[in-house]
């Protein structure tokens, strides 16, 4: 590469829906390209969520090496600041030993800040998040809508996720969201040049898979694994508790639920799960769009080696 390309970083990005086949294509792709995977789950990260979170296991991997799981305690929550930390690590490293870097996961959030940057907001107060939690959020978006009017056209009100973080802000800095806009990229993440994939099939198709997924996870201990979750504290942390998978369980071992309720719930929550990927990474457009039922797996990794030659060499 001349000088004026050589800070660059190639890598691949493959995002998509949860059930869609992320994780047997990263490894396909690895085993071809000396590669290493760094997870994109803001679940997956968590010890002890394995089942609910459908987390590769060892022989599921293959041989390929997987960053970003199993790093941090369920009790403790995990944000997407510490997520770009773990990131700059692991390129560091990975970079020094000439390995090249495939993300793969469905975590939006995620992957907008390693391609836009982390937006120089104050860290997450879990005290007041707890207070704000309990508000209903048509309630909290109301607060935004007068308190920070311009932050609050540029959401929607059913996206609670993003209207809780702004009233903490509001609460915690009494600034508002508006006045933290500009964005910065920490210096490994920087360098990275992706090509973005999103990697999906037919929704009927997906919903089938999830449902099935669901399924399975009950039949496999799933359960039990929340039991066990319960036990370690998991309720302590908002972020681990409400994770997909895990918040209809957690309600079945109250009593709450049935269990026939609760899968229903389950396959439901899912199904709203990859609906909210499908339109946030609508929105993402360096992502090629790839549907794995038009296309094979293997069909998939010729071309994907295919578009790094042609990508790669125009930077020449």
């Amino acid at each position: 590469m001349n000088s004026k390309n050589s800070y660059l970083y190639n890598s691949i990005f493959l995002a998509g829906p949860t059930a869609a086949g992320k994780t047997s294509l990263a490894i396909a792709l690895a085993k071809r390209l000396n590669a290493e995977v760094i997870t994109v789950d803001s679940a997956q990260v968590y010890k002890g969520m394995d089942i609910g979170t459908a987390k590769p296991n060892f022989q599921e991997m293959e041989g390929v090496r997987h960053h970003l799981i199993d790093v941090h305690d369920v009790t403790s929550p995990f944000n997407v600041a510490e997520f770009i930390a773990h990131v700059e690590i692991i390129l560091k490293d990975m970079k020094k030993r000439g390995v090249f870097p495939i993300f793969a996961g469905g975590t939006g959030l995620y992957f907008q800040a390693l391609l836009e940057g982390l937006p120089c907001t104050p860290p997450s107060n879990t005290s007041v998040r707890a207070r704000l939690e309990v508000l209903d959020t048509k309630e909290l978006y109301a607060i935004l809508e007068k308190k920070d009017p311009e932050y609050a056209k540029k959401i929607t009100i059913n996206d609670r996720h993003k209207i809780l973080r702004a009233n903490e802000i509001l609460i915690t800095t009494q600034k508002k969201v508006s006045d933290f806009q500009e964005k910065t990229k920490s210096f490994y993440c920087s360098q990275l040049n992706p090509k973005c994939y999103f990697i999906h099939r037919p929704r009927p198709v997906l919903y089938e898979r999830l449902n099935k997924r669901a399924k399975d996870m009950c039949q496999n201990g799933l359960i039990h694994e929340v039991e066990s979750l319960l036990a370690k504290g998991i309720e302590t942390n908002l972020n681990a508790k409400k994770a997909i998978a895990y918040q209809q369980p957690l309600k079945y071992l109250k009593g709450e639920l049935s269990y026939e309720k609760m899968l229903e719930e389950l396959q439901q929550a899912n199904r709203n799960y990859a609906k909210r990927q499908f339109t946030w990474f609508k929105k993402m457009r360096d992502f090629l769009s790839i549907d794995l039922e038009t296309l094979s797996e293997e069909e998939f990794v010729e071309m994907c080696l295919k578009d790094l030659g042609v990508f790669f060499s125009n930077l020449i």
